[in-house]
């Protein structure tokens, strides 16, 4: 058992590449916006291809997003939903919002995948208890905390939660930034993992993501 933590230098990170296979939509749509000044908040294909999986592996049904930026993250997911399940994401910017409908149309993805505009967290309070398999939040980080009370009474009992950005690009561990992005991440990862109805492992992919299993109430 290895103890101590590996970084990916470029031949690994190459060896990666050539095991993840982007579906030509979602590959289409990374060139798209390539040279986009936020290309940054893109999801990166290892987390794509991560996402997939788990939405597949939490039941396919029924998912929730926070934050849509262009739709890469939403069409990864949609790759593991079931052939009846959907995908709720939300988006504040109304026009990224139209943007990604139009590309969801483009390539026959409207039907699963529905783009809710407006605050976050207007749109979480009108949604339904315990109706989703799985939540990704990925959006303004100062948000973060108030997402995951959401998403604790919006994932049903066995369901996921997940967070990207933990580590705030390092930020998180200088105790002299206290900007609010970095304050609401840290208050994330503490709320999620002292949160009594949550199991919350931290994997150090990418700026790092958080994955909760929501346990219900004890």
């Amino acid at each position: 058992m290895a103890l101590e933590r590996r970084g990916i230098d470029a031949a690994l990170g190459a060896y990666l590449d050539g095991a993840t296979t982007v579906p030509g939509h979602i590959a289409a749509r990374y060139d798209e916006h390539a040279d986009h000044p936020m290309s940054v908040m893109m999801s990166h294909p290892d987390i794509g291809r991560l996402l997939a999986a788990l939405t597949a592996a939490s039941g396919g049904r029924a998912v929730l997003e926070i934050g849509t930026f262009v739709g890469i993250s939403a069409a990864w997911m949609a790759e593991g939903l079931r052939a009846d399940g959907h995908v709720d994401t939300l988006e504040l910017d109304a026009d990224y919002a139209r943007q990604t409908e139009t590309w969801l149309a483009r390539v026959g993805l409207a039907e699963r995948v529905l783009v809710h505009v407006g605050p976050a967290t207007d749109t979480l309070a009108g949604l339904r208890p315990a109706a989703y398999d799985l939540c990704w939040i990925d959006a303004d980080k100062a948000g973060y905390p108030a997402y995951l009370e959401h998403a604790v009474r919006l994932v049903r009992p066995g369901g996921l939660i997940l967070a990207d950005n933990v580590f705030g690009g390092e930020d998180v561990v200088d105790p002299a930034n206290t900007e609010p992005r970095v304050e609401g991440l840290r208050a994330y990862l503490t709320a999620a993992v002292e949160h009594p109805e949550l199991l919350t492992a931290v994997i150090p992919i990418a700026d790092g993501l958080a994955l909760s299993v929501n346990r219900g109430p004890s």
